[in-house]
């Protein structure tokens, strides 16, 4: 496979090129999986006569090439690049022209197309992000050849075709469409956006700007516009006068497309959106803000990353890392989410997970080629980045942090930029120089573990490096301390602390012995941080009366820390949990900090003899909370989910068919499409003889492509060794018209870790099988494959001697394929430590 862009390449490409612009002629049909392409590239050369020149380009056909008005065949044709001889080309102005045709992608990446099951409706999208425009077009595809684009298409007259521009001119005849879209502003190729289609339509306007919303026809019912209306005009209300900058772009479109990879993409004008953020039914708290978190997101990036973009992939972090704070931080000053803050809270364990893994990297990290691009796509570039401007913001503040970003967009718009860029602006409206602490916190890895301590009547904050170096480095953040009074935690003080070294004090003369000292409350710092051993039986007391809801978060935080690093007893979490868990008015910490964390706590870190007997505790008490009819709709979500999770055994299996067959009831929670899927998969991962005739009867009813996914994930759940062996092999030479995302659903069903005796014969398979699908399948079918199907089926020495061995005898293993093997060891060995540690 050599569908690949090495960092050297687009280095001496960019010295070679310059001032490109495209033309693009698109012609698509009912019914097929071609479309023809005619594009011509514009650009000024000045490479020399030696030597070729490299287009990057995935075609079936190339009817025709034309370099300079004249028809050439003297080039080199490979799976993703033509190279055209450097004696072709003159120096300064040329005219590269193609004639083509080409086939769709179903990988969800390039130019995709779904037909929806349901009407038979055809829906295609473009996704290109990192290294994909050119499977529909002839490109420079790489981030610093910003470019111009003017987009001609025909096409069925009833579809609907979106771009990163409006159309300039429309003509109808018969039953084609020609359209001819106004030429973009300069921008990256991997931001060009065509989604087309018979779409649904809602518009709206932010001020001057034209908002548009865009869904499949036969999802529309489902289709939330005017929230997402409400949430987008409030987005646009803070960030262009937050930066300083009118968006740039015009108008404002979001389309929902199906078989979406990611969660969405920041297109220029036209930002993409997977469908799973059409919310089929009624969904808890937590999920809204973070679908609005998204929202967010992706029009943050029209300034940080698409207006201003990265020179190459190595600091993806300068598109990422902002886009993820200034998100949840620009939602904290609107009225519909103003607690986003304490979500970026929850979503921090993303990168504190990933930075303890061999695999993390610094934020400002390195990328050879597109691949390992594609590997950065992670918690350090995201999450971890993301808490250190925080920090940042916090140490500088805020006035200066915001002034930072004007003069970075008033200096670099429509360029591309590195990190000194970006620490230019901000050492000169901070008057700081900002080096010294890229150099600590950007340039480096691993995350500070901080620690209270008592000693000599003096209390401390201990700071202790990452396990993988010795690293101690200056923290801002708030440490608060709280006293048990009359049974109540009360705060004591609250103080700003700049923390160095090892040690730093907090109160000289400290007479208590029995308080909580929290650090890092309102998280400013990126930290773990660890609450002292002597605090545990006031929080086994007192810790649901602590006023202040974000304090509360950050000591669940610092509990689930400890449980991973093996610093607390698995079993005194989940005491605590089903104790004072329960009595946690707000049901997001509930959730997210808690109910979730035991489910995970019960699966991974409690030996197998003892998971029956804590799962069954936790599903008797959903079941009893489930049945208060006084609960809000939101808290019977919960406690549903919950109640699905833990049943394992036949009477609790029995309740979920009662359920099902609508004999029995939960209040305010209604026997939807969705819970029924949830539902049947469960029953068929336990061998429910009816679960094949219920299957049937179920997929009858949904004639959506969702219901064929999820019948396709219930039926592989099946505990059958036909069934297993059958969807293995197809998972490996799949059927004509097998989607990547059909496939994902089905390697969710396949691994039950209560089927291990049956599956055990696929760890052979899997390592026998792994390097080849990583090797000639698309990189988001691979990395599904490399994560679902790992026979991770429960913790096991043997399996972690099984994946070291394997990593040490393939010493060229694709990249992307040693990086998930590696976290996966990494996971495998974190989990052994603590089973050890506490097993008595």
């Amino acid at each position: 496979m050599d569908n690949i862009l090495t960092q050297q390449e687009a280095m001496l490409r960019s010295g070679q090129i310059s001032e490109v612009d495209y033309t693009l002629k698109l012609k698509l049909e009912k019914g097929s999986q071609e479309y023809e392409g005619e594009t011509t590239v514009r650009f000024l050369y000045n490479g020399g006569k030696k030597g070729r020149l490299k287009v990057d380009f995935v075609s079936k056909k190339i009817e025709i090439l034309w370099i300079n008005g004249k028809e050439e065949t003297n080039y080199e044709k490979k799976e993703s690049a033509l190279f055209l001889p450097g004696e072709l080309l003159t120096e300064g102005k040329n005219e590269l022209k193609v004639k083509y045709k080409n086939v769709f992608d179903h990988s969800g990446s390039g130019f995709h197309k779904f037909t929806d099951p349901s009407d038979k409706a055809e829906y295609m999208h473009t996704d290109f992000e990192p290294f994909e425009a050119h499977r529909l077009f002839p490109s420079f595809d790489q981030p610093d050849l910003k470019a111009t684009y003017e987009l001609e298409i025909t096409g069925p007259s009833e579809w609907t075709y979106i771009h990163n521009t409006v159309p300039k001119s429309e003509e109808t005849q018969g039953n084609y469409k020609n359209i001819k879209f106004n030429k973009t502003k300069k921008f990256s190729t991997y931001l060009f956006s065509l989604i087309v289609g018979p779409y649904a339509v809602w518009e709206d306007k932010a001020g001057e700007i034209p908002l548009r919303i865009f869904c499949r026809k036969s999802l529309s019912k489902y289709m939330d516009a005017e929230n997402l209306f409400a949430i987008t005009k409030e987005a646009f209300g803070f960030l262009q006068e937050y930066f300083g900058v009118p968006y740039p772009y015009g108008k404002y479109d979001q389309i929902f497309v199906p078989e979406f990879n990611m969660g969405a993409m920041e297109n220029v004008g036209a930002v993409t959106f997977s469908e799973s953020y059409i919310f089929r039914g009624p969904r808890i708290y937590s999920e809204y803000l973070n679908r609005a978190n998204t929202v967010y997101h992706e029009m943050v990036h029209m300034w940080f990353g698409n207006l201003v973009t990265m020179k190459w992939w190595n600091d993806l972090w300068l598109n990422e890392s902002f886009a993820d704070y200034l998100s949840y931080y620009s939602m904290s000053n609107g009225k519909i989410f103003p607690d986003a803050l304490e979500h970026f809270y929850v979503r921090e364990e993303w990168a504190y997970r990933e930075d303890q893994l061999s695999t993390t990297h610094p934020i400002a990290g390195k990328a050879e080629n597109t691949l390992e691009a594609i590997s950065n796509f992670d918690g350090i570039s995201y999450s971890k980045g993301a808490s250190v401007l925080r920090q940042l913001m916090y140490y500088v503040g805020e006035e200066k942090f915001r002034d930072a970003m004007r003069l970075y967009f008033k200096r670099h718009a429509e360029k591309n930029t590195v990190l000194n860029d970006f620490l230019s602006c901000m050492s000169e409206t901070s008057g700081i120089d900002i080096r010294g602490w890229s150099k600590e916190w950007l340039e480096t890895t691993g995350v500070n573990t901080l620690s209270p301590v008592r000693q000599n009547g003096r209390l401390f904050l201990h700071q202790g490096p990452s396990a993988t170096n010795g690293l101690l480095r200056t923290h801002a953040l708030q440490a608060s301390l709280f006293r048990e009074k009359n049974g109540v935690l009360e705060e004591v003080w609250k103080k700003r602390v700049l923390v160095k070294g090892k040690e730093t004090l907090l109160e000289e003369n400290y007479t208590g012995e029995a308080d909580l000292l929290l650090l890092n409350t309102e998280d400013f710092a990126y930290a773990k941080t660890y609450l002292s051993k002597e605090s545990l039986p006031i929080l086994k007391r007192s810790l649901h009366t602590l006023k202040d809801r974000f304090s509360r978060r950050v000591v669940w935080g610092s509990l689930w820390q400890m449980v991973r690093d093996a610093e607390l007893a698995p079993k005194e979490f989940l005491e605590l949990a089903l104790d004072q868990g329960l009595k946690e008015p707000d049901l997001s910490v509930r959730n997210s900090h808690i109910l979730t964390k035991a489910l995970t706590v019960i699966d991974n870190y409690i030996p197998e003899a003892e998971k029956r007997n804590w799962s069954d505790k936790l599903n008797k008490i959903a079941k009893e909370k489930s049945l208060l009819a006084q609960n809000p709709e939101q808290e019977q979500i919960l406690w549903f989910r919950i109640l699905e999770n833990t049943s394992k055994s036949p009477e609790q299996l029995s309740y979920l068919k009662e359920l099902l067959d609508q004999k029995k009831s939960i209040p305010g929670i209604a026997m939807d499409q969705e819970r029924r899927w949830v539902i049947l998969s469960r029953l068929s991962a336990y061998g429910d003889p009816e679960s094949s005739k219920r299957i049937e009867e179920e997929t009858s009813k949904d004639n959506t492509d969702l219901g064929a996914k999820k019948a396709f994930l219930a039926r592989i759940s099946f505990p059958d060794p036909k069934t297993k062996k059958e969807s293995w092999e197809r998972f490996l030479k799949p059927k004509e018209g097998d989607s990547t995302d059909f496939l994902r659903y089905g390697m969710r069903g396949f691994q039950w870790n209560h089927q291990k005796q049956l599956l055990i014969s696929y760890t052979d398979s899997y390592f026998n099988s792994v390097i080849s699908v990583y090797e000639t399948r698309d990189p988001h079918f691979a990395s599904a494959f490399g994560h679902m199907m790992f026979p991770s089926f429960e913790p096991d020495p043997s399996l972690l001697k099984r994946t070291q061995e394997f990593l040490d005898q393939n010493k060229k293993l694709p990249e992307l394929l040693k990086k998930d093997l590696q976290q996966q060891r990494d996971d495998i060995q974190r989990t052994l430590k603590v089973l050890e540690k506490y097993k008595n």
